[in-house]
C-alpha cells in the first residue's frame, strides 16, 4: 500500500529525471528511494551549484516529499531574508520585490526558483537557511571570536570534532590555492567559516521535517551539516556532476547520469 501511494505521488509530479540511483552496492528504483526518504525527518540533497542535472533531481525529490509537515530548506538563501521570503510565499510581495531584497544567487531564477514557486503555489514553507555572508566573512578574517559579540551567536554550539571533514576542506583549499591569491585569510579561518555555515544551517532547521538543498560538500560522507544536528533521523542524497568520481560512500543515495555507469 505504501509503495502504491508513493507511485501515485510520483505520477502526479514532474517527470522522473534520467539517471541511475545507487544505494550502497545496489541500484534501486526511484520509488524505493522516495519511500525510504519519506521515513526520515531530514533529507539532504547535495549538489554542484552549476549542475542542471542536480537541479532536475532536487525539484523532483522536493515535489515528491513536500507536505504541510515537510518544508524546503535552501543554502542559497540567508537567514536574515526569512521575513521577506515568508511575505513572498504568502503572496504579499511580488517576485520583483523579493528578488530585489533577498540577495539571490546568480542562478536562483533558473535553478532554485522552481522549487520555491512550487512551495508558494501549494502553501508549503521554505527556510532561508544559510548564515548571512557578512558573518561568514568576519569569521574567515578573524576566527569565531569575530562574531561572538554579534546578536544571535551568543552561546552557539559549533561541533569541530570531524577530523576527516577538516582534512577534506583544507585539502580542497590547497588544491584551489592558485585561485585564492590575494585573499588575506588563513585556511584555518576559512574552515571555521565553513563550520559556522554548517552550524547556522543546522540551527535553522531545528524541529522541522525538511528537504535540504545544499552544496554537496555540506553533506557528503555524512559530514558538514549532519555533524551539527542532534537528530539521527536523516538520510543523504548526492547528485554527481559530469566527470565527478563515483563512490558509494558519498551518500545514502548517489544519483549518476546514465553515461557515468
Amino acid at each position: 500500500m505504501v509503495l502504491f501511494t508513493v507511485m501515485c505521488a510520483i505520477c502526479a509530479i514532474t517527470a522522473v529525471p534520467a539517471g541511475v540511483i545507487h544505494s550502497g552496492a545496489d541500484v534501486v528504483t526511484v520509488e524505493a528511494m522516495i519511500e525510504t526518504l519519506q521515513g526520515v525527518d531530514i533529507v539532504f540533497i547535495g549538489e554542484k551549484h552549476d549542475d542542471s542535472f542536480a537541479h532536475e533531481w532536487e525539484l523532483f525529490i522536493w515535489e515528491a516529499l513536500a507536505s504541510g509537515e515537510r518544508v524546503l530548506a535552501l543554502e542559497m538563501l540567508e537567514t536574515d531574508v526569512q521575513p521577506l521570503l515568508d511575505e513572498y510565499l504568502a503572496g504579499e510581495v511580488s517576485e520583483d520585490v523579493f528578488l530585489e531584497g533577498a540577495r539571490p544567487w546568480g542562478n536562483y531564477q533558473s535553478d532554485y526558483a522552481p522549487m520555491v514557486d512550487f512551495a508558494r503555489e501549494n502553501g508549503f514553507r521554505v527556510i532561508a537557511a544559510n548564515v548571512p555572508r557578512m558573518y561568514a566573512a568576519m569569521v574567515a578574517r578573524g576566527g569565531f571570536a569575530a562574531v561572538l559579540a554579534e546578536p544571535g551567536f551568543e552561546g552557539m554550539s559549533v561541533d569541530s570534532s570531524n577530523v576527516f571533514y577538516k582534512e577534506m576542506f583544507l585539502a580542497t583549499m590547497d588544491a584551489i590555492g592558485d585561485q585564492m591569491h590575494g585573499m588575506p585569510v588563513a585556511p584555518e579561518n576559512l574552515y571555521r567559516a565553513q563550520l559556522l555555515k554548517d552550524a547556522v544551517m543546522a540551527r535553522s532547521i531545528l524541529d522541522n521535517q525538511v528537504v535540504f538543498v545544499c552544496g554537496s560538500f555540506h553533506s557528503d560522507f555524512h559530514s558538514g551539516i549532519p555533524d551539527q544536528i542532534s537528530s539521527d533521523s536523516y538520510l543523504t542524497v548526492t547528485v554527481l556532476a559530469e566527470g565527478e568520481e563515483f563512490s558509494s560512500d558519498l551518500a545514502d543515495f548517489v544519483i549518476v547520469r546514465q553515461d557515468q555507469q
